[in-house]
C-alpha cells in the first residue's frame, strides 16, 4: 500500500465495467455517518445518500449528507481507470482541489481508498470500504492531520436501495 498512486500512467485500453469490484458498486446507497476524533469522542452523526455509476468508462459519484439540522450538502467526484483495479479520483468541488485520491480493488469485495495532500503529499485520508453483501457494506476510515497525527476516524453503514 506504500506506493499506492505513485507512478501510474492513464490507459484508455482499461474499462471500469471489467474490473472486479467497482461494478458490484453501482447504485443508489443510503448509510449511517458516525465520525469520532482521534480518542473516540462522537464529533458527529448524519446520514447520506451516495449515487455511484459508470459514464462512458468513467467513475461518477455523488455524495449528499443530511444533517440533523435540515442542512443538506452534495459533493461530486469523477474518476478514471490508472492501473487494472485502480481509479484515480478527482473532487469536481472546490474543497477537494488540493487532494489526491486513488481508489484500489483488494480480492472480490475490498476497496482501499486513499487521499494526499497534492503539493506534500501528506497523507490525509485511507478509507477501507468491505462490500459485505451485494446490497451491504462496511466502511472505516482515518483522517489524519498533515503532521501525521490522527485527526478522527470514521464508522459508515450502507445499504442498497435500488435492488
Amino acid at each position: 500500500m506504500e506506493n499506492l498512486g505513485q507512478d501510474l500512467v492513464l490507459n484508455p485500453e482499461l474499462n471500469i465495467l471489467d474490473f472486479q469490484v467497482f461494478p458490484k458498486h453501482v447504485g443508489v446507497w443510503q448509510g449511517n455517518w458516525l465520525r469520532l476524533d482521534a480518542n473516540g469522542q462522537e464529533i458527529a452523526r448524519f446520514t447520506a445518500t451516495l449515487t455511484k455509476r459508470i459514464v462512458d468508462n468513467q467513475w461518477v459519484q455523488a455524495n449528499t449528507y443530511h444533517y440533523a439540522d435540515g442542512t443538506t450538502v452534495t459533493h461530486h467526484f469523477v474518476g478514471i481507470a490508472v492501473a487494472r483495479g485502480v481509479i484515480e479520483i478527482t473532487g469536481s468541488d472546490a474543497s477537494f482541489a488540493n487532494f489526491h485520491s486513488i481508489a484500489e480493488e483488494h480480492g472480490e469485495n475490498l476497496v482501499l481508498f486513499k487521499v494526499q495532500d497534492k503539493t506534500s503529499g501528506a497523507l490525509i485520508g485511507l478509507e477501507t470500504i468491505n462490500l459485505v453483501r451485494p446490497d451491504y457494506c462496511v466502511r472505516t476510515s482515518q483522517g489524519f492531520h498533515p503532521d501525521g497525527t490522527l485527526k478522527s476516524l470514521m464508522v459508515i453503514t450502507e445499504h442498497r436501495t435500488d435492488c
